[in-house]
C-alpha cells in the first residue's frame, strides 16, 4: 500500500493517465456528469500537474476531486482547496492505516486498528471545516460509513454525502434521516429561547426608558406645551383684534363719502 500506485503512478505514466482521461472525456460528452477522484494526494504539485493534462486534452468541465487518505493531505488541505478542487473523500481505511502506524492487514495489531480514534476524528473534523470554508463538498468512502458511531459523527460535522454498505444501505438511511430531524429540532429549542428572552428584554428596556423620565421633566415638557397653546391663541386674538380695526376704519370712510354727498345735494337746491 505504500508502493507504487495511486495518483504518483499516473504521473509517472502520463500516457496512460492521458489515454484514461479521454475515455472519461468521451462519456462525459455523451451528456454525462464526470468527476475525477485523485488518489494517494501528498502535495499541490501533483493536482496541478493533474490539471495540466485535462487541460492539454481539452477536459476542462470535470470536476475535480481528491481522497483525503494520507496524514499529508490533511495538512494542506488548505492549499488543495485553493486550488479550485470540487469535492473530497475520505479514505478511512487508509488514513487510520497511515495515521496510526498500523497495517491493517496485520492479524497481530488488528485490536488497536480503530477507525474512531481521537486523531482520526480530529483530521476529519479539521478537513470537513476548511472544505465548507471553501465550498468543496465533502463525503467518505469505505467501511466507516456504515458504522452508526461514525455516521453520527459525521453528520454533527455537516458532510454532504456517506458511503455505505448496500446491506445496511436502509437501516443507515434512516438513521440519518433521524439524526437530522432531531438536528434541526434542537436548532429550533436554541432559537426560541434565545428569541423569547430577548423579546422580554426589549420590552422591560423601553418600560425602564419611560419609567427613568422624572416628574421634574414631565412638567418641563408640560409647560413648553401650555407656552405654545397660549402663543397660538395670543396669535389668534392680535388676528382677530387687527380684522376689528380694519372693519372700523372701512365703516368710517363709507360714513365719510355719504356725508359729502348729502352736502353736495343740498348746495345744487
Amino acid at each position: 500500500m505504500l508502493g507504487m500506485h495511486g495518483i504518483r503512478y499516473s504521473l509517472k505514466y502520463p500516457e496512460i493517465l492521458k489515454a484514461e482521461l479521454n475515455a472519461m472525456k468521451r462519456v462525459a460528452e455523451k451528456g454525462k456528469k464526470i468527476g475525477i477522484l485523485t488518489p494517494q494526494i501528498i502535495s499541490v504539485e501533483e493536482v496541478k500537474k493533474l490539471k495540466e493534462y485535462l487541460k492539454e486534452i481539452n477536459f476542462e468541465n470535470a470536476q475535480l476531486g481528491i481522497m483525503i487518505e494520507t496524514p499529508a493531505s490533511v495538512q494542506i488541505i488548505e492549499e488543495l482547496c485553493r486550488e479550485k478542487i470540487d469535492f473530497i473523500s475520505f479514505g478511512t481505511n487508509d488514513l487510520t492505516q497511515y495515521t496510526l502506524a498500523i497495517d491493517r492487514g496485520n492479524e497481530q495489531i488488528q485490536n488497536i486498528y480503530n477507525e474512531l480514534h481521537p486523531a482520526i476524528l480530529h483530521q476529519i473534523e479539521f478537513v470537513i471545516k476548511i472544505c465548507k470554508k471553501y465550498n468543496v463538498e465533502t463525503s467518505i468512502c469505505g467501511q466507516a460509513g456504515s458504522e452508526k458511531e461514525m455516521v453520527k459523527f459525521l453528520v454533527e460535522q455537516g458532510i454532504d454525502s456517506i458511503s455505505v454498505n448496500a446491506d445496511v444501505a436502509a437501516e443507515i438511511a434512516e438513521y440519518i434521516s433521524n439524526l437530522e430531524s432531531s438536528k434541526s429540532s434542537n436548532k429550533e429549542e436554541i432559537e426560541k429561547d434565545f428569541i423569547e428572552p430577548q423579546s422580554i428584554l426589549e420590552e422591560e428596556e423601553t418600560k425602564e426608558s419611560y419609567e427613568e423620565i422624572s416628574e421634574e421633566e414631565i412638567d418641563f415638557a408640560t409647560k413648553i406645551k401650555a407656552e405654545e397653546e397660549d402663543g397660538i391663541a395670543e396669535e389668534k386674538e392680535e388676528k382677530r383684534i387687527d380684522k376689528e380695526i380694519v372693519e372700523e376704519e372701512q365703516t368710517d370712510r363709507e360714513g365719510g363719502f355719504e356725508e359729502e354727498r348729502k352736502e353736495e345735494v343740498l348746495d345744487i337746491f
